[in-house]
């Protein structure tokens, strides 16, 4: 429907010319709808502060899984779906040339491997204990992991993947004690779970050298992250000797 009318566009020649009885005008209808919207939009973003201010153990899940869906760029399960879809149709198999290793001199190719990026140096030995991708939780929730979690003696050493410029240290309300190093190109790392941090915003550190120890104990664990263009990357294939993990 209209939101205002013009009697004058309407009776023209049809009607000859006649200007017919007073006809009044119906009340208009964008500014109710310009309201009910803003009411609409009012209460969201009141009952999505609320969630976020509760404190608790049973909600502390729900609000990292919501978190992660409304602003993580890799909360898109696209490429999931597509690699389900592909290997129910034997495309992915082909695609990694499965069928091509029967003719010698052929090796895997794995298609998923990323190009035209550094290789990296392993932050700390040890144990994948939680791999990047979709995982199940203690609940019983899926939810997506956005790097790897690698188990390691208390009090290691974590050394920077590549060179660049640490931009972050400081508290995450999920991942405790975290470094970020911009290494350029729109390529970021991240330590997290961390100890005790050796460097500071704003210092560039070298390939390999110590950022930050992990905490104090007999194992202790690092979470790491590798993001390109803010979405993340699975870091087990871009370190240059994944076999010393």
């Amino acid at each position: 429907m209209r939101d205002s009318w013009d009697w004058e566009e309407i009776k023209g020649a049809p009607l000859g010319g006649w200007q017919g009885p007073a006809r009044p005008l119906p009340p208009p209808r964008f500014p109710r709808r310009m309201m009910r919207q803003v009411i609409i939009t009012g209460l969201l973003w009141l009952g999505f502060t609320l969630f976020f201010r509760l404190d608790g153990p049973a909600v502390q899940p729900l609000q990292v899984g919501l978190r992660h869906y409304l602003a993580d760029p890799a909360a898109d399960y696209t490429p999931v779906l597509v690699g389900m879809v592909r290997s129910g149709m034997w495309l992915d198999a082909y695609d990694r040339w499965v069928f091509h290793s029967f003719n010698p001199g052929a090796g895997a190719v794995p298609v998923t491997a990323p190009v035209d990026l550094p290789a990296m140096a392993i932050p700390v030995s040890g144990d994948v204990s939680r791999p990047y991708g979709p995982l199940t939780g203690s609940d019983g929730q899926q939810y997506f992991h956005n790097g790897i979690d690698i188990q390691a003696a208390g009090g290691s050493g974590v050394r920077a993947a590549l060179a660049g410029k640490v931009i972050r240290v400081g508290e995450d309300p999920v991942l405790g004690l975290v470094v970020e190093i911009d290494h350029g190109n729109n390529l970021i790392t991240l330590y997290g779970t961390l100890g005790q941090a050796r460097v500071q915003a704003g210092q560039t550190v070298e390939k390999g050298s110590v950022i930050a120890t992990l905490a104090a104990g007999r194992v202790a664990q690092l979470h790491f992250e590798v993001r390109q263009d803010g979405r993340a990357l699975d870091p087990a294939t871009l370190f240059a000797l994944p076999a010393q993990l």
